[in-house]
């Protein structure tokens, strides 16, 4: 019997791993529950009929606040009780503002909220949830009640006893999209690379800086040609993406070996990037939602965010079609946002397959992945002790920062990667065999790139661009100027977009700028006179202040906050309240950059010990240098929001946190290397803490999350995360720095670092 159940439960590990599913029987509970005390509901009181998913009831019964009669404001309604199964299913249906549905235990009258994770109107979420072991048995009811101003629009069906198992296959399904669109990204990167390194080029860093730009060339063209010849876009797309295959073989083949050892340093931080991708999407299905990717991400980590990650799909299909829907969602314009996600996403067009959300997904948050890559170039290009430059990616890497805006692909994130690409180019040494073109042209699409992302990006580049020609020796504002020309040029067709296609276009800086929201047909210099000259000098500057506060303040108060949860999840019966507190800090982490830093934001104090010289390493001087970037674009930053109170992370430029987060473990670096590398294990854990388990903890009054781990998708999370961390420790074992082909072109970068100490301009 025993090797019977071995070969079992190895017959059970291959059908898992190979996305096979178990069927998953759900009965409703017995005696069947009915509504005991019912004002405001009705049965089967919703707009949309309950279809139940296979393997479920075909009849479920349900009740909801649409009756066909006038909507009550108000709703009260408590089921029957029953006993708290191991694993209990439920239907609903809803708004966040309505009647909140509740598990509530009778014992003690403890609740938990139960919240559908889809809110469109027109489709049911089936919630699964295991509950806590000390609630199984007991006898527990659902409680709907509150008030909603636009009436009841919250339906839930009666509970099932689910099974506890879950249909297998998403872990292949992620796998195999993550492999195919990587494959794509990369080719076309790489085949305009290789290109450019068969014509000379044999620098890895200005390899690199071509290979990012390389990411969003096809993109950027296939966009435009949407919008002319929709029919024949798709059929572009496919013809570049062989065409690279051909280019990228017949390059290599040309190629000497220096050439092709050029392309090879950059295979490493490369499969880094993928891999980054696939640990993100396996964390964030790790409980399901695969069928349902763009709502699910919307509430992994936080509930509730905007539907903003639906928006780059909505201006890809909308270039695909005759005429761009207009509004595109809800009162937005698909000229409030920047297309260059869209274009990315209709370049991988012939790869995708139904639904097209899994592949927009997968296809996103590789893009939103390739902070990873500028990163890595950036801090190369300051020639880092290869060990210090994997621990300050592993220490952005690991945090929820980048887990949260990773898999919710708002592309934010891509709008760093190219901002950091943008400051490579002028760290970087100039090699003398380099082409002038190649010196101004890709600096320049990677400027207009980063702004072609997200809008964002001009908070941290309006104040980073006047710092690169302030540090630079000698003083490059010719190059700069070529630079920010091309990049205008580059972004001039999608001023025209917004200006004749579907105009204003200008929302999203009137919101910041002038903290104006609705829609109006006065332009942005208007709009800037008449809210600032609706105020006093004193309430201008208490705006700023109350800027200045939200970005800079909260950073101790979280260390606080920390260190209760801490002492709360050590304490006897105190996981509910750590889990509490968790929560809030997800939140404020959310929303304060100080928050968002932890223990990094310590990290200042450490550049004391630069008093003394031995402490100047270049790691010291790298860390002043990217601070000054950091505090003057956070500065900067709030100077130019309206506000008050509007400097919350995510209406800001991702970079900065970024280079925060960079110039925070260089800092401890230049202190001790093992006090950075201690430091950071430190907050790692905080993080895995606040973003992964406590997560799934439930707490008096607090959500209590659906969904059950699904064994596939967890072996895949175990994989990608040790292939994140072999490919880390291969960065950390490189040499500091890969030589050109010339000698005399490699000589110490110590222009920007130097400065420090001398105190030159």
């Amino acid at each position: 019997m025993k090797l019977f159940g071995f070969l079992l439960r190895v017959l059970q590990s291959a059908l898992v791993l190979c996305g096979v599913g178990f069927a998953a029987p759900n009965q409703p509970i017995e005696p069947r529950v009915t509504l005991e005390i019912n004002e405001g509901f009705c049965a089967d009181g919703s707009e949309v009929p309950l279809v139940p998913s296979p393997g479920d009831p075909p009849k479920l019964n349900f009740w909801g606040g649409y009756c066909h009669l006038e909507q009550k404001k108000t709703a009260l309604a408590k089921t029957s009780s029953f006993s708290a199964p191991p694993y209990l299913r439920i239907y609903m249906i809803g708004w966040d503002a309505s009647p909140t549905l509740a598990l509530e235990r009778m014992s003690d009258g403890t609740k938990f909220l139960l919240m559908p994770w889809d809110q469109d109107m027109r489709r049911w979420s089936r919630c699964d949830y295991a509950l806590p072991a000390d609630w199984q048995g007991t006898q527990v009811r659902l409680v709907a009640e509150g008030a909603s101003p636009g009436g009841l629009w919250r339906a839930f069906s009666e509970p099932l006893e689910g099974s506890g198992k879950v249909p297998m296959g998403d872990a292949v399904n992620i796998l195999a999209l993550t492999g195919l669109h990587f494959f794509g990204f990369m080719v076309c990167a790489l085949a305009l690379t290789a290109v450019a390194v068969l014509r000379g080029v044999r620098d890895t860093i200005q390899a690199g800086l071509i290979t990012l730009a390389g990411t969003a060339v096809p993109g950027y063209c296939i966009f435009w040609l949407s919008l002319l010849l929709p029919h024949f876009s798709r059929w572009v797309a496919v013809s570049a993406f062989v065409a690279a295959i051909i280019g990228l073989v017949f390059c290599l083949r040309k190629l000497d070996n220096d050439g092709r050892a050029v392309l090879k340093s950059l295979l490493t931080p490369l499969f880094l990037t993928g891999a980054t991708a696939l640990l993100v999407l396996s964390s964030g299905f790790l409980y399901g939602g695969m069928q349902d990717p763009i709502n699910k991400a919307r509430c992994r980590f936080l509930p509730r965010l905007p539907p903003d990650n639906l928006l780059p799909l909505l201006v890809a299909a909308g270039a695909r079609s005759p005429h761009m829907p207009t509004p595109l969602l809800g009162d937005w314009l698909s000229s409030d946002r920047p297309p260059l996600q869209s274009g990315i996403v209709l370049a991988h067009f012939p790869l995708f397959r139904r639904p097209r959300e899994q592949s927009y997904t997968v296809v996103s948050v590789l893009a939103q992945s390739l902070w990873i890559f500028g990163l890595w170039l950036l801090l190369r290009a300051y020639r880092l002790n290869s060990r210090a430059v994997a621990l300050v990616l592993a220490a952005c890497l690991f945090s929820g920062f980048v887990f949260l805006n990773s898999l919710f692909v708002w592309p934010k994130l891509l709008a760093a990667a190219y901002t950091l690409g943008f400051l490579a180019a002028f760290v970087a040494v100039r090699p003398k065999e380099d082409s002038p073109l190649l010196w101004w042209i890709v600096p320049g699409a990677l400027l207009s790139f980063s702004l072609l992302s997200h809008g964002g990006a001009m908070f941290f580049l309006i104040t980073a661009t006047p710092l690169v020609l302030l540090f630079s020796r000698p003083w490059q504002f010719k190059r700069m100027l070529t630079v920010v020309l091309f990049a205008f040029l580059l972004y001039s067709p999608w001023i025209a977009y917004q200006e004749f296609y579907d105009p204003p276009g200008n929302r999203l800086l009137k919101i910041h700028l002038a903290g104006v929201e609705p829609l109006d047909g006065r332009s942005l210099l208007q709009t800037l006179m008449d809210s600032y000259g609706s105020l006093t000098l004193g309430q201008i500057t208490s705006h700023k202040a109350q800027n200045l506060e939200l970005a800079f303040g909260e950073g101790f108060q979280g260390l606080q906050r920390t260190g209760l949860l801490v002492k709360e999840l050590v304490a006897p019966g105190g996981l509910p309240r750590a889990a509490a507190r968790g929560f809030q800090l997800r939140e404020q982490s959310f929303f304060h950059p100080a928050v968002c830093l932890g223990f990094f934001i310590l990290a200042p104090c450490a550049l004391l010990a630069g008093i003394a010289k031995r402490f100047r390493s270049v790691e010291w001087r790298t860390a002043c240098v990217l601070w000054v970037f950091t505090g003057i674009a956070l500065i900067g930053w709030c100077l130019l929001m309206f506000g008050p109170y509007t400097t919350s992370i995510h209406q800001g430029a991702y970079a900065t946190m970024l280079l925060a987060m960079a110039a925070s473990v260089l800092s401890l670096w230049a202190l001790s290397p093992r006090l950075a590398l201690i430091v950071c294990l430190m907050q790692m854990g905080v993080n895995f803490l606040l973003w992964e388990l406590l997560i799934r903890v439930p707490y008096p009054n607090g959500i209590l999350q659906e969904g059950m781990i699904h064994a596939d998708t967890l072996v895949l999370l175990c994989c990608s995360l040790t292939s994140v961390l072999w490919l880390l420790g291969r960065l950390a074992r490189r040499e500091q720095y890969v030589q050109s082909a010339d000698a005399n072109a490699t000589k110490p970068r110590e222009v920007l670092l130097s400065q420090m100490n001398s105190g030159q301009r």
